[in-house]
């Protein structure tokens, strides 16, 4: 018997309630709950341990595999997937106190991984036959904390099963808030905990990568730009973006990612709103120079890459990259695209004037054609 900290079970997957509207301090809260009308599991009858470092276990998303008995990672929009057979699935994880999609089969749910090493019982009651699981990190959790991958629980002699083949085309997408769906499913523009309706899987960047069948990464952060942060009172700053770019954890400096281990055929950059976000504004020239020496720093570690730099239809963000994009393509760099989608409704965002769920995939729609041509 596990001695940790074990999370009150979940009920079986047909009686999930994946959205309960709510009413409080004068708005609409929605949040994803579960009505829990089994009785605990006890963890003795979920026996069957699984290592994280099984090769059935798919990890999506920057991880430090280093101790391969405790994966680590903290970007956003990571993914970790698994199938499993039996009639229930739990896993051990060290959490950063942040929120967590949690599907299995067609059924979804949301967990909460607390900063405590935890068994949390996922799902219980099932059929016994083969399951799929999948694990996404909604947005980012408490600063400076990461999250580590202990291992899975399934029933007594029950197994993994391969999940069939990756997809062979990879985006990374880079950028701020929108990119993690910050806010997005919420109803109203001010939201008193916006980390509550926030989901990076609902983002434009892996709704256009699912229409497209393809890998991704997520790789970004709120409030950070190229050459200045939100509401920053200088036209520079430190602790921008770049410097957060190369970390396997985002939250260890030491932790340096491997660009060689996963290589995108496309890589989108949607930065520079923090830049723009109040004054003072960056020079013109300055911010240019920053986000050309950032696509020089990809296109130095994977020459054939495509790049794609999105806006929003801020001002003057959207002039200076369009400009870029241009001379570069006039320069003979025609590996350099632009897109800019159009301003979002108010009806149709979400806390802080982000895009809202129907925003966010009309976005990814449109990115995704945009990509479609530029894939091997």
């Amino acid at each position: 018997m596990d001695m940790l900290k074990v999370q009150n079970s979940k009920p079986e997957v047909g009686n999930l309630k994946t959205r309960v509207r709510s009413q409080g301090c004068g708005f609409t809260v929605y949040l994803a709950l579960l009505f829990l009308t089994c009785a605990s599991v006890p963890l003795s009858a979920q026996s069957g341990f699984i290592s994280p470092a099984d090769p059935l276990i798919r990890y999506s998303g920057r991880f430090d595999m280093s101790d391969p008995a405790a994966p680590r990672f903290d970007w956003p929009g990571s993914m970790i997937e698994l199938r499993f057979s039996g009639t229930s699935c739990a896993v051990k994880i060290l959490g950063d106190g942040g929120l967590y999609n949690i599907f299995i089969n067609d059924s979804q749910f949301v967990e909460h991984f607390d900063t405590l090493e935890t068994v949390y019982p996922l799902v219980n009651g099932l059929r016994d036959s083969i399951h799929f699981l999948r694990i996404t990190k909604r947005f980012e959790g408490r600063a400076g904390r990461f999250v580590s991958v202990k291992g899975f629980y399934v029933d007594s002699g029950k197994t993994l099963h391969p999940l069939g083949k990756e997809p062979f085309h990879k985006i990374e997408f880079i950028g701020g808030s929108n990119l993690l769906g910050f806010g997005t499913e919420a109803a109203t523009l001010r939201c008193a905990k916006p980390s509550d309706f926030s989901n990076t899987h609902l983002s434009f960047g892996p709704a256009a990568a699912r229409l497209l069948g393809a890998q991704y990464h997520v790789i970004a952060m709120s409030g950070r730009g190229l050459l200045r942060n939100w509401r920053s009172p200088y036209i520079s700053g430190r602790r921008t973006f770049t410097l957060f770019y190369n970390r396997t954890v985002k939250s260890d400096p030491k932790s340096k990612w491997d660009f060689n281990s996963w290589v995108p055929h496309v890589v989108v950059i949607n930065l520079g709103n923090n830049d723009y976000s109040s004054k003072p504004h960056p020079p013109k020239e300055l911010f240019q120079i920053h986000y050309l020496n950032f696509i020089q720093e990809i296109k130095t570690r994977n020459p054939q890459v495509q790049i794609v730099c999105v806006t929003s239809s801020r001002e003057p963000l959207r002039t200076y990259v369009r400009e870029l994009v241009e001379k570069e393509r006039e320069a003979g760099n025609a590996q350099i695209h632009f897109y800019s989608f159009a301003p979002v409704p108010i009806r149709e965002c979400g806390c802080d004037w982000h895009p809202g769920v129907a925003a966010q995939a009309r976005i990814g729609a449109q990115l995704a054609e945009i990509i479609r041509p530029l894939l091997p």
